[in-house]
C-alpha cells in the first residue's frame, strides 16, 4: 500500500517540477540569452550528473545508437519550442506541446501498429479543440507560422518517445537511457550554440543564476528522476491524469510570475486538455502472473 501511495506522489512531484521549464526559461530570455544558450544549459547540467551511468556492455550499442537518435530529436524539438516560448504567447506554446496525446495516439497506429479505443480518440479530439482554440492563423505572421509549425515538433516527438519506450527492443536500465538520450542532445545543441554566436553565455545577476539552476535541475534533472522512480510504481492512466498538473503550473506559474495575461481561450483550452488526460482508457485484458509486464517510462 506505501508503495502504491509513493509512486503517484512521485509523480505528482515530477510534473510540478516539470511544469516550471517555460517559466525560468522566459526568465533567462528576458536577460537576453538566446534559445540555444538556453536550450544547452537545460541539458548539458543534467548531463553532468549522468555520466556514471554511460558505460553499457557491447551487446546493448544497438539500444544506445537508438537512444541517442531519439535525443537528437528532442534536442531538436526542445530548441524549437523554446524559440516558440521567446515569440509566441506562452500560453499558446504550452498549449501546443500538449498536443502529445493525440500524436501518440497517431503515431501509436501508424508505426507501432496499437489499437485505440473510443475513449482515447475521444481525448485526442478534445486536444486538438484545445489546440484550435489558441491557434488563429489569421492574425500569425508569416515568421510565426513557422514557429507554430516547429513548436509541434515537441509533441510529436515525446508521443514517439512514450511509444517506443512502451516496448524498447532491447532491454537498457533507465537511468542509462536518460544519460545516452541526453548526450544525443548535446551532440545536436553544441553546434547549434557555437553557430549562433550568443553575445550572452552566462546570465547577468543573481536571479538569472537562480533561473538557470531552476531549468537544469528544479525543472529537469530532479523531476526527470522523481518521474522514473515513481513511474515503476503507479499505473499509466494514474500518470496521464497527474501529467495534467504540469500544464497548470506552466500557465499559472507564468501568468502570476510573470504578468502574463490568461485569456478566456486560454483558460478553457487548458481545461479541455486536462479533462483529455484525465478521461479513463479501458485496462488491457488480464494476462497470467508469468508474462512479463512492461511498464511504459518516457523522457522529457
Amino acid at each position: 500500500m506505501e508503495s502504491q501511495t509513493k509512486g503517484p506522489l512521485l509523480v505528482l512531484l515530477a510534473a510540478i517540477g516539470f511544469g516550471f521549464n517555460p517559466l525560468f526559461v522566459q526568465i533567462l530570455f528576458a536577460q537576453g540569452m538566446t534559445p540555444e544558450v538556453v536550450t544547452l544549459y537545460r541539458f548539458v547540467l543534467p548531463c553532468i550528473l549522468l555520466l556514471f551511468f554511460l558505460p553499457t556492455p557491447v551487446t546493448l550499442w544497438r539500444e544506445v545508437s537508438r537512444m541517442l537518435m531519439i535525443g537528437l530529436a528532442n534536442g531538436l524539438a526542445m530548441l524549437a519550442y523554446f524559440y516558440a516560448l521567446q515569440t509566441l504567447p506562452s500560453a499558446t506554446a504550452i498549449l501546443i506541446y500538449y498536443t502529445y496525446p493525440f500524436f501518440s495516439l497517431l503515431i501509436g497506429v501508424l508505426i507501432f501498429k496499437r489499437t485505440v479505443s473510443i475513449n482515447a480518440l475521444l481525448s485526442a479530439a478534445l486536444v486538438l479543440i484545445a489546440a484550435s482554440l489558441v491557434i488563429e492563423p489569421s492574425q500569425l505572421s508569416m515568421e510565426s507560422k513557422w514557429l507554430v509549425m516547429g513548436c509541434f515538433l515537441a509533441p510529436m516527438i515525446f508521443a514517439f518517445q512514450i511509444q517506443y519506450l512502451a516496448k524498447p527492443k532491447q532491454n537498457l536500465s533507465t537511468l542509462g537511457r536518460m544519460a545516452w538520450s541526453t548526450i544525443g542532445h548535446l551532440i545536436v545543441l553544441i553546434p547549434l550554440a557555437i553557430y549562433s554566436f550568443p553575445v550572452m553565455l552566462f546570465p547577468d545577476g543573481l536571479n538569472g543564476w537562480w533561473a538557470l539552476l531552476g531549468l537544469a535541475f528544479l525543472a529537469a534533472a530532479l523531476p526527470q528522476y522523481l518521474f522514473v522512480i515513481g513511474a515503476i510504481k503507479t499505473k499509466p492512466e494514474v500518470i496521464a491524469i497527474l501529467g495534467a498538473t504540469e500544464l497548470v503550473v506552466a500557465m499559472l506559474s507564468c501568468s502570476w510570475l510573470l504578468d502574463t495575461a490568461l485569456t478566456r481561450l486560454d483558460i478553457t483550452a487548458m481545461l479541455l486538455v486536462i479533462v483529455a488526460l484525465c478521461i479513463r482508457h479501458p485496462k488491457s485484458i488480464a494476462q497470467p502472473k508469468s508474462m512479463l509486464l512492461v511498464v511504459e517510462t518516457d523522457l522529457k
